[in-house]
């Protein structure tokens, strides 16, 4: 049965996650694994012995680290299928050796961490992970308690790379209830209505969700942006009460903007929402 991986770094917001994670795979019935990777110090000048010394040091303290931060978890995993590894390396190279050694279908991380980026919008490990991961990516926000799973929303942009990532979702997950799409209209498009409606018809057709909202008035945000890109995305999660964004990772403008290291940018683009994150292969 494929794994959900989460990387914690044992800060508040990987708990957040990491809860996260639990209360999903009681929903999915699918094991979990902890992941934390650590760079030890090593020196040049000193021998091997030295170095050695140093690594099962920090491999110990690691360890102990996690032991607490499962103790902190240890109401939640009562009858749950749940491991965990410390790995010396870089977490994106551990996770690509990882999903390639064994199944796992998704991997579910905080957006903030312990490196005392307080108001980037993204933990920069998070980042690296959605770009790179073969696997999709759920960034769950630091203040996100019980997964919804039943209503969620989509960007659209009338591609056909975004069956792929509803086809990910439906394999992980299951079919939701209702899927809400959310086009935004650049300034000057001359796109209709009318083609929303019509790839909305179309999806419903390809993949049997019962409802797929498509009406313009109530149900679509459709925006000239002439203001942040994020900042239209996440009014529209929260006015729509999605439990969950699905995003194909080539729209690149959106997560370009996303990650943005722009303080003032961070502060009004917070993530307010899981995101799902999903790398089409065409």
């Amino acid at each position: 049965m494929n794994k959900i991986l989460v990387p914690v770094d044992f800060s508040k917001n990987a708990l957040v996650a990491a809860r996260y994670a639990i209360m999903l795979s009681r929903t999915l019935d699918r094991p979990i694994h902890l992941l934390h990777c650590f760079l030890p110090f090593s020196s040049n000048f000193a021998d091997e012995t030295f170095n050695q010394e140093i690594l099962e040091a920090e491999t110990e303290k690691a360890l102990e680290n996690m032991r607490d931060f499962e103790t902190q978890l240890n109401t939640e995993l009562t009858n749950l299928e749940i491991t965990s590894s410390c790995e010396n390396g870089v977490l994106s190279d551990v996770i690509q050796n990882l999903t390639e050694a064994e199944p796992y279908s998704l991997i579910i991380m905080g957006t903030k961490g312990a490196s005392g980026l307080k108001y980037v919008t993204l933990g920069s490990n998070t980042f690296e992970i959605i770009k790179k991961s073969p696997i999709p990516v759920l960034a769950v926000p630091e203040d996100e308690s019980a997964p919804s799973i039943d209503r969620i929303g989509m960007l659209t942009n009338y591609k056909p790379s975004e069956m792929e990532v509803l086809d990910s979702f439906i394999n992980i997950f299951g079919k939701p209830q209702t899927l809400v799409l959310f086009h935004i209209l650049e300034k000057g498009s001359k796109r209709e209505v009318s083609e929303l409606q019509d790839w909305a018809e179309e999806i419903k057709q390809k993949t049997g969700i019962k409802e797929v909202n498509s009406h313009y008035e109530q149900m679509v945000g459709r925006l000239d942006v002439n203001e942040d890109y994020p900042f239209s995305v996440f009014y529209f999660t929260k006015s729509q009460k999605l439990g969950m964004l699905l995003v194909s990772k080539d729209r690149k403008r959106f997560i370009s903007k996303l990650f943005a290291r722009n303080l003032v940018k961070a502060l009004a683009h917070k993530i307010e929402s899981p995101i799902f994150f999903h790398k089409a292969k065409y």
